[in-house]
């Protein structure tokens, strides 16, 4: 097949795993809502399987392959000695749990071996690949499938809260970065799925107050995940999060005197709360810690000067190692996590679609913010607690990614958690400008 990760035998039995993916499917949705669970479960595969398929054969290699090269030694291990696999997979990545693999079972790959973020993406891996027979291909489309499943509760949440179906699936189950880099053993998939449902279980265990066992467990594993796999997207995550709970438990106080009086409080908590967690967890932020940060996104602009990169990088300038400096790139740098990359950088065909994308998405933007003034938008924006969390979400990601990412390559995966509380801010606002319009 002109890559050794993909054999014959899977290509013919890579149909048979996804009639059992629409099978499992036909159970999730509602009957109202299956079609466009359809559209979308079609919509993942298709991302599913280009974002396989390119890593195999256009980019020839990648973080996936090494995740899935590392899972495969585990799985050899469980097979050939399944106490001791097991052992390795639930345990440390200490020497002693390394020696126990060996030319037969194949070695993990040392430098994701030996960083526990990245090893634990293998090991989620291992239960993939022991179903579908070691297949990188099949194992991706499960992935794939699990990945979704989370965009639907996701996409659950937007139509309770907006009252729009067409928006909601636009802004979770049809957007191209995210079929596409959300999708396949990797990262960005399992910490997308990860946002999207610990944001649909606050709402349901926090906003609504419906706690139930399964969704305060797998709110718990997600907010695990995230922490342990991507860590910066909990220091943008928790304090809107907090906000947003805050924000609507102040608008159902009847008293408007009261609620105007709690603000500050309120604030001052919140502030207060944040503070005490990062420094609670500073170790397990490691090098996203807050003492962390600034040297971090100053090493990275450093680094995008180096030749490797190829002009696939972007430059915000030299940033001052003050609060100031960094804060002085907020407009430069949020623009590129928002948009970058543009149709201007385009230099292969991955990155014109992602092009594409972002040029969409600015025009939307330009375009709500000149439908009406500019002031009355934000206003409108600010005036229910969830799209304050889809701003101030939104707008603290793009600026941290793009202060601390300036290879392209990299900005356009990291950016998909931003993607659709994005999407359904800039989606509702627009629509009810369009209403309001309409009526005049």
């Amino acid at each position: 097949m002109g890559n050794d990760l993909l054999e014959i035998w899977e290509v013919f039995l890579a149909p048979i795993y996804i009639f059992l993916i629409v099978l499992i499917a036909y159970f999730v949705p509602s009957q109202e809502n299956r079609k466009i669970f359809n559209i979308g479960l079609a919509a993942k595969i298709s991302g599913g399987l280009a974002f396989t398929l390119i890593y195999l054969f256009y980019y020839g290699g990648g973080d996936t392959i090494v995740y899935y090269k590392t899972a495969m030694a585990y799985t050899n291990l469980i097979l050939q000695d399944p106490l001791s696999g097991l052992q390795v997979s639930f345990g440390d990545n200490s020497i002693e749990n390394f020696s126990r693999f060996d030319s037969e079972t194949g070695y993990p790959i040392k430098h994701i071996f030996n960083d526990s973020g990245t090893l634990l993406v293998s090991k989620i891996a291992i239960p993939f690949l022991l179903l579908s027979f070691k297949s990188y291909l099949i194992g991706s489309l499960m992935f794939s499938f699990i990945s979704y499943l989370a965009a639907w509760k996701l996409f659950q949440l937007f139509v309770r809260i907006t009252g729009n179906v067409k928006i909601s699936m636009w802004s979770t189950l049809l957007v191209p970065s995210i079929l596409f880099w959300g999708s396949g053993i990797s990262k960005d998939t399992i910490t997308f799925a990860a946002t999207c449902y610990f944001v649909f279980g606050i709402y349901w265990l926090v906003i609504l107050r419906r706690p139930s066992i399964i969704k305060i467990t797998l709110s718990l594993i997600c907010l695990w995940l995230i922490i342990a796999i991507k860590p910066y997207i909990f220091l943008v995550l928790f304090p809107g999060t907090l906000v947003w709970v805050f924000f609507n438990s102040i608008q159902r106080i009847q008293n408007r005197i009261i609620r105007l009086s709690l603000v500050p409080v309120i604030t001052i908590l919140s502030l207060v709360i944040i503070a005490f967690t990062f420094d609670l967890i500073s170790d397990t932020l490691g090098e996203y810690s807050t003492e962390n940060i600034m040297r971090k996104a100053i090493v990275a602009q450093e680094d995008l000067k180096q030749d490797y990169y190829g002009g696939n990088s972007f430059d915000i300038g030299k940033i001052e190692p003050t609060t100031f400096g960094v804060l002085s790139k907020f407009p430069i740098a949020s623009f590129f996590g928002f948009f970058g990359p543009t149709l201007l950088h385009v230099n292969n065909i991955v990155m014109l679609f992602s092009a594409l994308e972002n040029t969409a998405l600015l025009l939307l933007t330009i375009a709500i913010f000149t439908m009406r003034n500019p002031i009355t938008t934000l206003k409108r924006m600010t005036g229910e607690p969830f799209l304050v969390f889809c701003l101030l979400f939104s707008i603290f990601f793009a600026f941290g990614i793009g202060l601390s990412s300036p290879n392209f390559g990299a900005l356009v995966r990291f950016k998909i958690p931003l993607l659709p509380f994005f999407l359904i801010l800039l989606l509702t606002i627009f629509t009810k400008t369009k209403t309001d319009l309409k009526r005049k």
